[in-house]
């Protein structure tokens, strides 16, 4: 009975709590507007960031009609249910619970012209910042368009497990860095585009660090 509660309590507020502690503070954009230029030109696109810093993206795209991956365990069955509420489509799924199942969803959305799909290529359960092959293969197969992010909440709670992962505090400032996109063929060598995806990621977000510090 405990869990029940706690589950509804999560869900429940969960939505409320983020639109309060991201809706009072204020944003600097870089980047905005190319969801909607690339869906212009009937293009799908990943929108992807880092794990820890997740939270600034993923409220971002929330009003565009995203798919989100999430997977089975009970903690992403309260996100699941909160991205459901903030208008997320969700796939279940992650490399360690139901991989092989969540990749062909995700491959049959990034088929449709102009389907957003947000994905933390270190999620869940880390390595913090090391890429799973699962973000670049997508990209490679269907030819979507990959988007990499970074962000950073100047005042913020910060809990640690695998990685770092950051809350923002009400009544300062987060900056989102919205890259420029990454297209990959089924002809481009896998690595080298994994490492290009992670070395923009990084800089993103170290660069999206700094301006919060200022």
């Amino acid at each position: 009975m405990k869990k029940k509660i706690l589950f509804f309590l999560g869900v429940f507020f969960g939505k409320w709590a983020l639109k309060f502690l991201y809706g009072t503070n204020r944003w600097i954009i870089e980047g905005d507007g190319q969801i909607e230029k690339l869906r212009a030109e009937g293009k799908s696109i990943i929108f992807t960031t880092w794990h820890g810093n997740l939270l600034p993206g993923y409220l971002y795209v929330a009003d565009k009609q995203p798919y989100g991956v999430a997977g089975k365990h009970g903690d992403a069955e309260i996100i699941s249910r909160i991205a459901v509420k903030l208008g997320y489509i969700p796939i279940r799924g992650s490399s360690s619970d139901g991989g092989r199942e969540a990749y062909t969803k995700i491959v049959n959305v990034l088929n449709k012209k102009g389907s957003l799909v947000f994905i933390t290529p270190d999620g869940p359960k880390g390595p913090a910042k090391e890429l799973k092959p699962g973000t670049v293969k997508a990209a490679m197969r269907t030819g979507a368009i990959i988007l990499p992010t970074g962000s950073y909440a100047s005042k913020h709670w910060s809990s640690t497990n695998w990685d770092t992962f950051y809350v923002a505090k009400p009544f300062g400032k987060i900056h989102l860095l919205i890259g420029e996109p990454l297209m990959f063929s089924e002809n481009d060598n896998f690595d080298e585009c994994s490492n290009k995806l992670k070395k923009e990621l990084d800089r993103l977000e170290e660069e999206a660090k700094n301006r919060a510090a200022v």
